[in-house]
């Protein structure tokens, strides 16, 4: 598994601001992902990310966390990389953002399974033979959509962090560029002031006879004795400048994540809860799986349309959110179960990038969501295929995408598969 995070990240490069479509992630990814670039390209804007390896960690390494359900098994990968944003409306930047970042990204695999994406699978509808990974998006010839359990090993979640560790190249370069400045303040500002303070003083008592003209020259030798000092200990007062700097925005960065931290104690309540009802809950894949539902029925002209949102419209100022980035954090705030219904109030801190009017802005914000799923649904052990057909009407249609039948408009009820939103606020 250990190259998927980087064709990942060379996907997700790409795949906002060309034709490239994401291959290595999973299916509520790639559906948010396709969403938010019609927003994009109805409000006339190019969104273009960069991910260059960089730092202690450039190729990407398991992190020796680990998690395993009745299905599944997860890993977390981090990658070091240098970060770029940009934001394009009518081919002017309106919005830019450069930084050294953690990726962070669950990988999930089968426990027992075998990847199914190469085996030949015959459509029922065609007779056409074709991989079942090209029938993700329905068979190409006929286009029936097809109902299939994920082909992993596929990245289900990611967030980026602050990464403020540097390999030895780039402290070096770090070290010079902060020394330089400091020594030239040091060169220009402080010997400037010491020497000037100190025969300005001198002239200024021997012409008031304060002092005799040999103590005044003294003064002014001392003065500059004390520049001369200040040059030499320039190199030094660099290094103190340089890891001042460091430490200053670790404590910044710290700041920002500690409300975090308290968030990840509420997940064991929502765990503890759903294994009373015999449901496995694997936290990192759930929310994975509900941040992508979450990006996109905002991203979403019409999010009363998709198969797992119940809610109605969504605040007229959600419409100007053009990026989502995850802070991998989740607060459950409430679990009730009903009727074998589970219904779940939670928060999710975020940082979005808006744009009105050709103007951007960034921020963080806490979306407040209510999901809910039928507990008695029990998911299968082993990967199926099927063709996608309405239970009323018997149309296949793609029910991942949309709510409702094109043929005889009936709802295909999605938390008897899955968790639903029914609002976000």
């Amino acid at each position: 598994m250990g190259n998927i995070i980087q064709k990942f990240l060379e996907e997700l490069s790409d795949a906002l601001s060309t034709e490239r479509k994401l291959t290595s992630c999973d299916r509520e990814m790639q559906i948010y992902t396709d969403i938010q670039k019609e927003r994009l390209m109805k409000k006339g804007l190019v969104l273009d990310y960069d991910f260059t390896g960089r730092g202690l960690n450039p190729e990407g390494r398991e992190q020796g966390w680990e998690a395993r359900d009745e299905h599944y098994f997860a890993k977390m990968w981090s990658s070091s990389n240098l970060y770029k944003r940009i934001l394009k409306k009518n081919g002017k930047v309106i919005n830019k953002k450069k930084q050294n970042v953690s990726v962070w990204a669950l990988v999930i695999n089968y426990i027992n399974g075998q990847n199914m994406e190469d085996e030949v699978y015959v459509c029922p509808n065609c007779g056409n033979p074709e991989k079942i990974k090209a029938l993700t998006e329905g068979c190409p010839y006929c286009g029936t959509s097809f109902k299939m359990d994920e082909l992993y090993p596929k990245v289900t979640g990611y967030n980026l962090v602050y990464d403020p560790s540097k390999d030895k190249k780039e402290m070096i370069k770090f070290y010079i560029i902060t020394s330089a400045i400091a020594a030239a303040a040091m060169l220009i500002g402080l010997p400037v002031i010491i020497t000037g303070a100190a025969v300005l003083i001198g002239i200024v008592l021997a012409i008031l006879k304060v002092i005799s003209s040999e103590t005044a020259g003294q003064l002014m030798l001392g003065g500059i004795s004390l520049a001369v000092q200040s040059i030499c200990a320039a190199p030094f007062v660099g290094l103190i400048f340089s890891s001042g700097i460091l430490v200053a925005k670790l404590l910044i960065e710290g700041a920002k994540s500690a409300p975090l931290l308290a968030t990840f104690s509420t997940h064991k309540m929502f765990e503890e809860e759903l294994k009373k009802y015999g449901v496995d809950f694997m936290p990192q894949y759930f929310m994975g799986q509900t941040v992508a539902k979450v990006k996109s029925a905002i991203f979403s002209e019409n999010p009363e349309e998709l198969p797992f949102y119940e809610g109605g419209q969504l605040p007229e100022e959600m419409k100007d959110i053009v990026d989502i980035f995850f802070r991998g954090a989740i607060e459950f705030k409430s679990v009730e179960v009903k009727d074998d219904v589970a219904y779940v109030n939670a928060n999710i801190y975020t940082e979005v990038l808006s744009e009105k009017n050709g103007k951007a802005k960034e921020n963080q914000r806490i979306f407040n969501i209510n999901m809910k799923k039928n507990l008695s649904k029990k998911n299968s052990l082993d990967f199926a295929i099927s063709k996608f057909m309405c239970p009323s009407c018997g149309t296949s249609f793609n029910a991942y995408k949309h709510k409702k039948c094109p043929a005889c408009d009936n709802a295909y009820k999605m938390e008897d598969a899955d968790w639903v939103i029914e609002s976000i606020s």
